[in-house]
């Protein structure tokens, strides 16, 4: 099983962030008037940043124009050498005294609120190290990784020695013992609104035997952050290599361990977003016989966007997809799944990854009918990917993409029935709102 064991993190100094009232945008409904003794709670609402993958450069320049120290200068920096620059930041910022290592090794509570009820934290979880695995038993991955951002992120590993954004693991787990070990009280905090004004807090708790050996019985399924986790992984046998190392046994090295979130998936209401495809270089004429029907074994119906997606929401038992094409017209694409199914088995693929939605898109959709086959996938060339239909909207309307697919949510049950099966779904098959927060916590890997 895995192995889970607290840690010193380096954080945002409470001497900085600090106050001994409690700012107003990030007061929950019970906090006191004052904060009592032996106590912080740090607003570090300026200094965080969502991670890497989810910033482009309008929300990088407004996180660097926010605060001088916010963590996008950490996990995502400007400049010829970024990396580097990272590093210079990290050291500097240990120096005067923005950042510090905690004396202690701790776990903490990991909590965030949600749309419907952005100033109340609801869901939580553990924010602890885990011990580097390759997937497998214990430890399961559910979605295919690119190579271009784990090189990227290897550099950055490299030049910095830091993970600067948690990994989210699921587990399920519905005994009563969860409510026990998630009952403990906690001192220190740190308490921020992300970008959709959305409250996340980090309560530092005491790390008893109970607690750790109950998440360390768990099966964890990676839910966002594989190429960080498989980074992380590259980074040991890159650290392991070196002969001072060598021999040392397994969990001695600061770079055997990954810092993640531990979420309860069974007890704790996560969101999965869909992400929406936006196609380019697609030949138009085979857009349009789509969108006519004839194009066998798709069926199509036209109607406005809002029904699409309202068609969507209601699920079904056929696989459905919405097709947006120029000057505002959209479409449901529909096909029936054990028509479909004899299609999926010349797949080399598992059952459970043969009955999603997605993997019949990519399969027979994006590749038998719009030429999109696995190397422009990792190629990144005629496919990009938005959370928001509008913006799919928009993005054909402009001419930016020729057409855009617009998806259904993956379940929960389904990523898990997929990692079981020792597979994995296509890339962007899962989008865990919100995201958890860079600038809550850093862990090193060095030493």
């Amino acid at each position: 099983m895995p192995q889970v064991r607290p840690f010193r993190p380096i954080t945002y100094a409470p001497a900085r962030f600090s106050a001994t009232v409690v700012r107003d945008r990030i007061r929950l409904p019970d906090d006191p008037d004052a904060v009592g003794a032996g106590r912080s709670i740090s607003d570090v609402t300026d200094v965080v940043c969502p991670p890497y993958d989810v910033i482009d450069a309008a929300l990088q320049g407004t996180l660097l124009e926010r605060d001088a120290h916010n963590a996008v200068r950490l996990e995502l920096p400007r400049g010829q050498d970024p990396h580097h620059a990272a590093a210079e930041a990290l050291a500097a910022w240990l120096a005067d005294g923005t950042l510090e290592r905690r004396p202690e090794a701790s776990v903490y509570y990991y909590a965030f609120a949600s749309a419907e009820m952005p100033d109340e934290p609801t869901v939580q979880g553990v924010l602890a190290q885990v011990l580097l695995e390759p997937y497998g038993a214990d430890v399961r991955a559910h979605e295919h990784t690119m190579p271009g951002p784990k090189v990227d992120r290897l550099e950055h590993l490299r030049e910095t020695g830091t993970q600067f954004s948690p990994i989210l693991a699921i587990y399920f787990d519905a005994s009563e013992r969860y409510r026990h070990v998630m009952s403990r009280a906690w001192t220190d905090e740190w308490r921020a609104r992300d970008e959709d004004g959305l409250l996340h807090t980090a309560g530092e708790v005491e790390p008893d035997d109970w607690l750790l050996g109950y998440l360390s019985r768990q099966r964890l399924f990676i839910a966002d952050g594989h190429h960080r986790y498989e980074t992380a992984l590259a980074y040991q046998a890159e650290v392991r290599a070196d002969p001072s190392a060598r021999g040392r046994p397994t969990g001695e090295l600061a770079a055997d361990w990954m810092m993640m979130v531990l979420v309860n998936a069974e007890m704790e209401e996560l969101r999965v977003l869909p992400t929406h495809r936006l196609l380019k270089s697609v030949d138009a004429d085979v857009l349009e016989r789509l969108a006519r029907g004839v194009t066998l074994p798709w069926r199509s119906a036209p109607m406005g966007m809002e029904a699409v997606l309202a068609a969507l929401r209601d699920g079904g038992g056929d696989h459905a997809f919405g097709l947006l094409l120029p000057a505002g017209r959209s479409y449901l694409l529909t096909v029936e799944r054990d028509i479909v199914a004899e299609r999926m088995r010349r797949e080399r693929t598992s059952t459970a990854v043969a009955s999603l939605d997605l993997a019949v898109l990519h399969a027979a959709l994006l590749d038998d009918v719009l030429g999109i086959d696995a190397a422009h996938l990792a190629a990144g060339d005629r496919l990009a990917y938005t959370r928001h239909p509008a913006e799919a909207r928009r993005a054909v309307d402009s001419g930016e993409s020729d057409a855009a697919i617009l998806v259904r949510p993956t379940g929960l049950d389904e990523l898990a029935a997929v990692a079981s099966a020792g597979d994995v779904m296509p890339q962007k098959s899962t989008y865990f709102y919100p995201k958890l927060l860079t600038g809550m916590a850093f862990n090193s890997v060095e030493g």
